[in-house]
């Protein structure tokens, strides 16, 4: 009877006012000054974290985002769905499972596509979410552009409701400096109490039955295909686009190569051909008779 109590009393999954008036001003500092606003959830595995996101997001929006649209994992997703929402006018968009945006990456060209992402994400006038296990994985560069306004910290999670710190921007900071401290705070947990203090408390409830379910298909099938792409990656398999990174030559070039001489391919996934380190090797013994791509034909060298 409680979860029935807390939606007669606020209206909302959220058992303190306080929050929904925050949601309420990072809204407005979006649609109204036109600023870059990024919330982040972070917590253990388990905790809710992406129950906690959705209601958020719904919240924000003032009524139920679409799973399929308005939900990315990994970095390719992100850039797909913020074009998706902005085309849709949808101002809401979560990115979970965001770990893969880390600082040890920070200045591979991927990592560097993001950074774009959320440079441009100020004109399209749509708030990220972003979940992930840590905020200490996050690159630095996030930080320094000032659109991080604040942070949920999934601390305990129960039957009906998971409890939830929030840290302001300007409380984050501490927190970042002891968490990348591994020496003077070896136990991560504890940081969020001892490097600084939340602002303020809540509890948020779980979803519906209905919607539970629906995010869990969403969930578990989005997963699936990057555990999939892990593993295409973990087999040292490369497409012809990556080969063509890789050697220096342009994937025309790689794919009339791989034609000409029939090179057969190790894999096919999701209609794309993958190749082993041998097979690139021997595409790449190829360069010195190799054919220039002109105006959309191959004349010899």
């Amino acid at each position: 009877m409680e979860e029935c109590n807390i939606y007669e009393r606020t209206g909302t999954p959220f058992s303190n006012g306080v929050i929904t008036k925050n949601l309420d001003n990072i809204k407005r500092r979006v649609t109204k000054k036109n600023l870059a606003s990024v919330i982040l959830i972070d917590g253990g595995l388990g905790k809710g974290k992406t129950t906690l996101a959705v209601q958020v997001a719904s919240q924000i929006q003032g009524s139920p985002i679409d799973f399929n649209k308005q939900i990315a994992l990994g970095g390719e997703q992100l850039q797909e769905k913020l074009l998706m929402c902005q085309e849709e006018g949808l101002g809401v968009l979560i990115y979970d499972e965001a770990s893969d945006f880390n600082r040890r990456g920070a200045l591979t060209k991927f990592n560097a596509q993001l950074n774009r992402v959320f440079d441009v994400c100020r004109a399209f006038k749509i708030i990220i979410i972003m979940v992930l296990p840590s905020i200490k994985v996050l690159d630095n560069d996030l930080f320094h552009k000032g659109i991080v306004r604040c942070l949920f910290h999934v601390a305990d999670k129960g039957w009906k409701c998971s409890l939830v710190w929030v840290y302001s921007a300007y409380r984050i900071a501490y927190l970042i400096n002891a968490l990348k401290d591994t020496k003077k705070n070896p136990v991560p947990g504890k940081c969020y109490i001892s490097a600084t203090h939340h602002n303020f408390d809540f509890r948020i409830y779980n979803l519906s039955k209905k919607r539970a379910r629906e995010l869990e298909v969403v969930s578990t099938r989005s997963k699936l295909v990057i555990l999939q792409d892990s593993v295409v990656r973990l087999n040292g398999l490369v497409n012809m686009k990556q080969i063509a990174v890789n050697i220096g030559m342009s994937k025309g070039w790689v794919m009339q190569t791989v034609r000409k001489h029939k090179i057969k391919h190790t894999k096919i996934y999701k209609k794309i051909k993958y190749f082993d380190s041998d097979q690139q090797r021997v595409i790449e013994g190829f360069i010195k008779n190799r054919t220039y791509y002109k105006d959309e034909k191959y004349v010899k060298n």
